[in-house]
């Protein structure tokens, strides 16, 4: 190991998705040696297709990218304003509905497309001084002196201050250093995909929640729609055999026919749902954000604001920190850890939470959630509270 040639950084993101991209903007904007580093070759995220894959950013994301002068690169045409939501509760006759100008909000969030923020995450990169080296994973990791040291495979080892590690739910770091994780099957699997829809969206997000299973349809420009529908793995896999038609019929039935006719726009794309929560945030010289640090339930529509609110914390904390600060110290990392810990916990029991209030067959369980959303919406202010939750 000591005869290798080591590239030496403050900081080492590994990760190219959209939390780690966001860390190495964040951190080369205040000067910090990055170098960014992703198993997968770059990809490329222009298409005129739209991406089932998509995102509810909140407007304290939304402030937060465009400080990173990342939004500006997003097509404003492929970007959906939520205006209001609409909540539905089997068994409810009519809809709690949170409304932006109830708050005095322009907006709830904006729903965007993967791919255009992943586009407009790289064309930011490519105006700073970072340091890509990606098609190659990561081997090892190991510890000299005061630096973290990273072994790919292609030869190459990596030294730095600080290690990022942004690598997914499947995070190579975080197994390498024996972090646990507190893991939760859901035993459910989304469907994604996009509709066109007969009837106006109206910029309305829209959810019903049923005994475990929960559909949201999110609008989109072009008269669309972005579904995610939580459901029972083997009734997933039920509506997954249908044609697209078929499934557009079932989507149509459980909406109860508020958008009319849909027609599909998209494949329709499945993948199981977890919650998995690292038990640690941070190890010697190394933080977890994103999907390495915890994966929740799609249901909050919060996993990527989640992500970014790492980064968020992060990047104010070496703001912060004076000039000799050594950003991989044992105490500037556990101030990290203490930040973000309340959130992720918060956001876990939520999302867990509504899962089990929504989702149960009890009858107790179905009257008191009917009865809390008909309370709710009679209550401007409890509903203005709710908003704000949703919006942080």
């Amino acid at each position: 190991m000591a005869n290798k040639t080591q590239s030496v950084f403050d900081v080492a993101v590994v990760g190219a998705g959209l939390v780690g991209l966001a860390a190495a903007i964040a951190l080369a904007e205040q000067g910090k040696r990055i170098v960014l580093v992703d198993a997968k070759e770059r990809a490329g995220y222009t298409s005129s297709t739209w991406d089932a894959r998509i995102y509810a950013i909140t407007p304290s994301t939304e402030a937060f990218l465009k400080a990173l002068g990342v939004w500006a690169f997003v097509n404003a045409a492929r970007i959906n304003p939520v205006k209001a939501m609409d909540l539905w509760h089997e068994g409810a006759s009519d809809s709690l509905n949170l409304l932006a100008d109830d708050a005095n909000l322009d907006k709830l969030a904006c729903i965007v497309e993967n791919n255009q923020l992943m586009h407009a995450l790289w064309e930011r990169v490519d105006a700073l001084d970072v340091t890509m080296v990606l098609g190659s994973p990561c081997t090892d990791i190991e510890y000299q002196d005061d630096t973290v040291v990273v072994d790919l495979v292609n030869g190459q080892q990596i030294s730095a201050s600080l290690l990022v590690a942004a690598d997914g739910v499947n995070s190579f770091v975080r197994q390498q250093l024996g972090l646990a994780t507190n893991d939760k099957d859901f035993d459910q699997v989304a469907l994604v995909a996009n509709y066109v829809v007969e009837k106006a969206h109206g910029n309305i997000a829209r959810q019903w929640f049923s005994p475990h299973e929960t559909l949201a349809l999110l609008p989109l420009p072009q008269q669309q729609v972005s579904m995610v529908w939580a459901l029972e793995t083997e009734r997933a896999k039920q509506l997954l055999s249908l044609s697209e038609e078929s499934l557009a019929e079932q989507v149509e039935v459980q909406a109860r026919g508020q958008l009319g006719q849909l027609k599909a726009a998209s494949k329709t794309y499945s993948f199981p749902l977890h919650q998995i929560t690292a038990s640690k945030l941070i190890a010697e010289r190394v933080v977890l954000i994103g999907d390495s640090a915890h994966q929740v339930h799609p249901m909050a529509g919060q996993g990527a604001n989640l992500g970014f609110r790492d980064v968020m914390s992060l990047a104010k904390l070496m703001t912060s920190s004076h000039a000799l600060q050594d950003i991989g110290d044992a105490t500037f990392l556990r101030r990290y850890e203490r930040d973000r810990k309340a959130d992720v916990v918060s956001m876990n029991t939520l999302t867990s939470g509504l899962d089990y209030f929504f989702s149960s067959n009890n009858q107790l369980m179905k009257r008191l959630a009917t009865s809390s959303m008909e309370q709710l919406e009679k209550r401007l202010s409890m509903k203005n509270i709710l908003i704000k939750q949703a919006v942080a």
